[in-house]
């Protein structure tokens, strides 16, 4: 992502924040509310009052991740388990909430239940998605030039690294290298694994071709300290 595309990015993500916050806010204060009033929260408020932490919850956690720059190992908003129980929240509660309204005649919480029907079906579907990114990714032959890979070569590029995606390495140490012999941030690293793990491998420029062999041979010695197959390798164009 470009920096113009992380800055919306970043605006949106605070929004959400900001929203998820608010409703969390107001959530609280309708639970104290109906406490104040009734001495017991009814059926009915419980049923919004869930509604509210939920959004609240899912806002804060996007917000989060979207100001910070912070994907998760498996290249989604949540992971696909956080994305099904997501899911099966909302549907749970749209039925509670649409068994409200038809007995109750209260029609505009049958649209509200349609809405979050749909928000629980796109979550499963989401959570789906993610679970096919986790366990599925394209692995090369050790020997293949990631050079050869057109879609695979950044602009410009001259010398670097060379990372091959494997079935065995795991995501998180893929992650702690970069970090510790590469030198990336967490965020950026956390990308680049995605990109070696969904891409079936990436190439990183780098000053010089033997800056690339030093930092590969860090890499490689960790890796095999570690007893991991990860492939990294100095290359360069030409």
């Amino acid at each position: 992502m470009d920096k113009n595309g992380r800055l919306v990015a970043r605006i949106i993500g605070g929004v959400s924040l900001a929203f998820g916050i608010a409703a969390g806010i107001l959530a609280v204060w309708a639970i104290d509310r109906q406490f104040a009033i009734r001495g017991i929260v009814q059926i009915s408020a419980a049923v919004v009052i869930a509604v509210f932490l939920s959004i609240a919850a899912f806002c804060c956690l996007v917000g989060y991740r979207l100001v910070f720059n912070r994907p998760n190992r498996h290249g989604s908003i949540l992971s696909p388990t956080g994305w099904k129980a997501l899911g099966l929240s909302f549907l749970i509660v749209a039925l509670t909430m649409a068994a409200i309204g038809s007995g109750r005649r209260e029609y505009q919480l049958l649209g509200a239940a349609i809405g979050l029907g749909v928000l629980g079906l796109a979550s499963v579907v989401a959570g789906r998605a993610a679970s096919k990114r986790l366990f599925w990714s394209p692995v090369f032959p050790p020997d293949t030039s990631l050079l050869t890979v057109k879609q695979l070569v950044p602009e410009g590029f001259s010398c670097g690294l060379e990372l091959m995606n494997d079935n065995a390495t795991p995501m998180a140490f893929v992650v702690l290298v970069l970090m510790r012999c590469v030198g990336l941030g967490e965020g950026e690293a956390t990308r680049t694994m995605l990109s070696i793990h969904t891409k079936g491998g990436a190439l990183l420029p780098m000053a010089s071709f033997e800056e690339s062999k030093r930092v590969a041979e860090l890499v490689t010695a960790e890796a095999r300290n570690n007893n991991h197959p990860l492939v990294c390798r100095a290359v360069r164009v030409g």
